[in-house]
């Protein structure tokens, strides 16, 4: 009986499992066309990958084959598919667990797939692909809605109130029932407001003049005064330098050094420090040469382009790793918003579309570097004549000594590969343009490691080669010698013409998948209307769209532009921005605090001329920036984070501020402004080893290493120790805000480096020539200069029985100051 019933049924499961097997290429067929062919198919094929047949999947693309019939583990197109390998395909979603099932069953019956996948409407999904609109909704985002100018609202404590800006904060305190702290000592005010606007802390002689100062205005002339300072120029250039990711030097493993790089740091601190209004700032950083291309200055300010890293491989996509960076920079700087995250796909937060992101490539895409000798024209070509016949007079030379060395090389070389796995030596015997890109990893593994270096080459020639070689290098080294001196250059931007090179739409951003021609564009969700990008004027020598960009940018129809700025100067004045991450105003970034004040703000600036220092004073002029930096208890327990700013928030001082703040108490600081960078001594120990790099220490003791530490050389493969652990950023991206950690090494580099101690000794050295034997003096002088304070009976008498240890404890106890939190914080 059981048979009579089972047989039937075994045959219907067979019947359905035969017909399903037979459906599988058709299954697979659909899955394939309405998930891959958009990148892998006839249009597109990224990474030279083409899955429309069972051959071309077979063949595989830089890879290797995607598909090993039989075995689904083994097959690429399946352990993508299912997130076994990365990165996962489809990118943007993931295939149904049917789908999987399709795949695998299929690769495992053999894949079997008689004709070509075909795709009904690729280029319509393609096209589909460079269109997001955006809606109202998306437009009415905070920070992409135009500014207002809400009014100060009524409060209750209208004494408290000296400006518009208190108005908000206290009205937001009523309403939160807390109160503000009381105003802090004008001792503590000289120390804050020095430190905030010049990096440096104020001699004694210059806070008893403001201590003493009994006019109703003394607050102010100070602000005015040190707005009015060059300083002020050097402390929030800094800033500036950390957001632009300024280096000395091109990173990479090379890390090659860039001698004229200072110009435009020079021409950053000068142009704020004169206050250069904001919005032109930043149109001659972006298209200086457009808009001045005679002018010097304007084309060093272009530098502002020219500060990302130095790729040692040029190819297609280190270009658009150039133009990222130069995309990246500029709206992270400017607008304050992820553009990058457009570069493959639409942003998956935000409304910008990757068409955005493309349009704004097409802005930078015809850039190349141009460095802009700052000679007379007739200096430059003496200069470029010169060098030119010394190079044609050093090519015989050169390629003698070449001649010379090569069989030797080769040798060399050989005795080496005949060590290597023959895959490797069939890869160096395989032409070029012939090699797999697995072969041209070997080949580029074998030329990075090898084991020999020239010198071994030379060692090994015969006594008589070696000889004429040393004659060839000395003969070379002689004109080298006469060369003239290089000429002092601006690291600038420029293009090779009025006709912008074409540039394209990237299907998931690979220069593989080319799209749409792109015309230069801005951001769409806030530009309702799409500015103009008019053809250069007669005799250009670019295409002055970056020009035309600049202009979009810094208008009042943009309203990112003021509020991104506004809150970067409250960021650094109060510790936090009223928008606590400052380079990203989209969704994944925080709402601000106080709206309504940001957008008074930033109508402000504006009304203000784009006015830095009017900002300035306007916040340091409030009764918010001069209230204490003390706890209390109800303060804390309801507002712990501070965002309603009940009190002034302490900050730690910058790796920078603290350097500068040894030098300048311990009387050894040279306040020179500008030129080349300087080499503080670095323990080689720190660095060597790596690929070339040096760096020309100095010892403590010398007075050239004594500047402040904006003049101090910026390499990014060797970060100052003192300033590293204290947060400096690596230069290699844009940095809005600095971290603030706190680490034993910050402790240990302020007891144990050797020019911590050394200014600490220089520290002794004038406490005791100013104060002379008395400890009692010495201790007061010593809190007078560091702390801006007398000392109270406590401390002063624990300092003078310290002090009666003899020895080196005068410098001891400087250094124990140096170390203490009064020094690194600002109060």
């Amino acid at each position: 009986m059981w048979g009579t019933v089972i047989r039937p049924l075994l045959l219907v499961v067979l019947v359905s499992l035969c017909a399903w097997a037979q459906d599988l290429p058709r299954q697979m067929s659909e899955i394939v066309a309405a998930n891959c062919l958009g990148c892998h198919g006839a249009a597109v094929r990224m990474s030279g990958l083409d899955l429309r047949t069972r051959e071309s999947m077979l063949k595989g693309g830089k890879s290797g084959a995607a598909l090993v019939p039989g075995d689904p583990m083994k097959s690429k197109i399946y352990r993508h598919a299912a997130g076994i390998d990365q990165p996962r395909m489809p990118p943007d979603k993931k295939l149904q667990d049917w789908q999987l099932t399709v795949v695998s069953r299929w690769i495992g019956t053999g894949a079997p797939l008689d004709k070509p996948v075909e795709a009904a409407d690729t280029r319509k999904a393609m096209a589909a692909m460079e269109e997001k609109p955006i809606s109202e909704e998306e437009r009415q985002f905070w920070s992409f809605r135009p500014i207002g100018r809400p009014a100060p609202p009524a409060v209750v404590d209208v004494g408290w109130v000296r400006t518009p800006i208190d108005a908000f904060l206290r009205k937001t305190l009523e309403d939160h029932k807390l109160e503000p702290s009381p105003a802090a000592g004008k001792r503590v005010l000289a120390r804050r407001a020095y430190l905030d606007v010049w990096g440096l802390p104020p001699t004694p002689a210059q806070v008893d003049a403001f201590v003493n100062d009994t006019r109703p205005d003394a607050w102010e002339r100070l602000v005015d005064q040190l707005l009015a300072s060059p300083r002020y120029g050097e402390r929030w250039g800094s800033h500036w330098l950390d957001l632009v990711r300024y280096a000395d030097s091109g990173g990479f493993e090379y890390d090659r050094d860039r001698p004229d790089a200072w110009r435009y740091r020079d021409w950053v601190i000068q142009a704020i420090a004169s206050d250069m209004p904001y919005d032109l700032f930043a149109r001659l950083q972006l298209a200086g040469d457009e808009i001045a291309p005679d002018d010097r200055n304007a084309l060093i300010a272009t530098g502002f382009l020219r500060h990302g890293l130095d790729h040692n491989v040029k190819s297609e996509m280190t270009r658009m790793d150039e133009l990222d960076d130069l995309v990246v920079t500029t709206s992270n700087s400017f607008l304050g918003v992820t553009v990058g995250c457009a570069r493959c796909h639409n942003h998956k937060f935000d409304p910008i579309p990757q068409k955005d992101y493309y349009r704004i490539q097409a802005v930078f895409f015809s850039t190349k570097n141009h460095d802009v000798p700052l000679v007379e024209e007739e200096a430059a070509r003496r200069f470029k004549r010169e060098n030119e016949r010394i190079d044609d007079l050093e090519k015989p030379l050169k390629d003698a000594a070449e001649a010379l060395k090569k069989p030797y090389r080769d040798r060399k070389m050989a005795e080496e590969r005949a060590r290597l796995p023959e895959y490797v030596r069939e890869a160096l015997r395989t032409p070029a343009e012939k090699r797999t890109e697995g072969q041209k990893l070997n080949v580029i593994q074998v030329e990075k490691t090898r084991n020999f270096s020239e010198a071994d080459v030379v060692a090994s020639m015969s006594d008589e080669d070696r000889a004429r070689l040393g004659d060839i290098e000395r003969q070379i080294k002689k004109l080298e010698g006469a060369r003239p001196e290089r000429l002092p250059s601006a690291m600038a931007i420029g293009e090779g013409g009025p006709k912008p090179d074409p540039s394209y739409f990237l299907y998931r951003g690979s220069p593989d998948s080319k799209g749409s021609l792109m015309r230069p564009g801005v951001l769409s969700v806030v530009a309702r209307q799409e500015p103009e990008f008019p053809p250069p004027p007669p005799g250009a020598r670019s295409s002055y769209r970056r020009k035309a960009f600049a202009e979009w940018l810094t208008s009042r129809g943009n309203p990112l532009f003021a509020r991104v700025m506004v809150n970067r100067i409250w960021q650094h004045h109060f510790g936090e921005g009223i928008v606590r991450t400052p380079s990203n105003f989209g969704k994944t970034g925080e709402r601000p605090s106080h709206p309504e004040l940001l957008d008074w703000l930033a109508d402000e600036f504006i009304r203000k001329d784009y006015s830095m220092k009017a900002m300035h004073k306007l916040m340091l002029m409030s009764a918010a920036y001069q209230m204490s930096s003390d706890d209390n208890a109800a303060g804390i327990a309801a507002d712990p984070e501070n965002r309603f700013l009940w009190r002034m928030p302490r900050q730690r001082l910058e790796g920078e501020i603290i350097r500068d703040s040894m030098l300048a108490v311990s009387g050894t600081l040279d306040e020179k402004a500008g030129g080349p960078g300087v080499f503080p001594f670095i323990d080689p120990s720190l660095f060597q080893g790596s690929s070339g790099r040096a760096w020309a220490g100095k010892p403590d003791s010398d007075p050239s290493t004594w500047r402040r530490s904006i003049y101090i050389h910026s390499k990014r493969s060797i970060p100052l120790p003192m300033l590293d652990v204290f947060d400096k950023p690596d230069g290699i991206s844009s940095c809005p805000r600095r971290n603030r950690s706190t680490i034993a090494p910050q402790a240990l580099i302020l007891m144990n480096n050797s020019f911590v101690r050394f200014e600490a000794k220089q520290f002794a050295k004038r406490v005791e020539r100013e104060a002379g034997a008395d400890p009692g003096r010495q201790v007061e002088l010593a809190f007078a200069l560091a702390f801006q304070r007398a000392p109270d009976a406590a401390e002063k008498a624990t300092a003078v029985k310290f002090l009666d240890g003899g020895g080196e404890s005068l410098a001891d106890f400087c250094q124990a100051i140096f170390n203490s939190n009064e020094f690194v914080y600002a109060p």
